[in-house]
């Protein structure tokens, strides 16, 4: 059901791209923001329409305050589809004054190889990263409950994911035509209940998830069971953005 509601969205979202309209309240040194508060701004698209895809390119740094005609905001999200289609986009950083990425926020991305997402970050939206064909690694931070549906869609190149203790469900083609993927690794003890086609096109008799030790649930879910599953100890640490088992 969620698939088909965000297909709604999707083409609901398609008719105002067809047609260019200011998508934003400000732009303060490159970056286009929506007003959400008195005191709040959210990362947004330049316009709605196809032009998008040349709103930004290169680093982009994205400030944990702005100061606008006088008046300090916090920003603390980035909006639907707010970097869509900049192909030409190879990295975002991200401030810990972000609280949520909405949904297709880094939609085709195609040239993005680096996202960093903070531990402050207790959202993130249905396919967030879908179509980001070069990122290769990533961490979700803890508090995230659910990967989203199509959340790495098309993420041809993604090697290597770390899924946090707090994941209790991952969602409709969340994976799906991840062909690089080589390694999950999943904190939670008890396993999340999986769509059917979470990993589809993924293989799960190559691709090793990396779980727990005496985490037996997941040698019982349908999903997950197919993936060659091998149990740690201790804690996975990040260093250079790939995971390291610490014993």
């Amino acid at each position: 059901m969620k698939k088909y509601v965000l297909m709604l969205v999707s083409a609901i979202a398609a008719l105002f791209y067809s047609t260019p309209a200011a998508a934003y309240d400000c732009e303060v040194d490159g970056i286009y923001y929506y007003r959400t508060s008195a005191t709040e701004l959210e990362v947004a698209c330049k316009v709605f329409s196809d032009n998008n895809r040349t709103a930004y390119s290169g680093a982009v740094t994205i400030p944990a305050t702005v100061t606008y005609n006088g008046k300090t905001f916090n920003v603390t999200s980035i909006g639907e589809y707010a970097f869509r289609d900049c192909n030409s986009l190879t990295s975002v950083t991200i401030p810990s004054s972000i609280r949520e990425i909405k949904s297709f926020a880094f939609y085709n991305c195609s040239s993005i190889n680096a996202i960093n997402i903070p531990a402050t970050v207790a959202a993130i939206g249905a396919g967030c990263f879908e179509g980001c064909a070069s990122i290769v690694s990533m961490t979700i931070p803890t508090g995230i409950t659910e990967i989203e549906d199509e959340l790495f869609y098309g993420c041809t190149a993604l090697k290597t994911v770390v899924l946090p203790a707090s994941i209790t469900a991952i969602g409709e083609n969340a994976f799906a035509r991840c062909t690089s993927l080589l390694s999950v690794y999943l904190l939670a003890t008890t396993a999340p209940t999986c769509a059917n086609n979470a990993f589809d096109k993924v293989d799960r008799t190559w691709c090793t998830l990396y779980v727990p030790k005496g985490s037996k649930t997941y040698q019982n879910e349908s999903v997950m069971r197919d993936f060659f599953i091998e149990e740690f100890e201790g804690k996975i640490e990040q260093a250079n953005i790939t995971p390291q088992i610490s014993k």
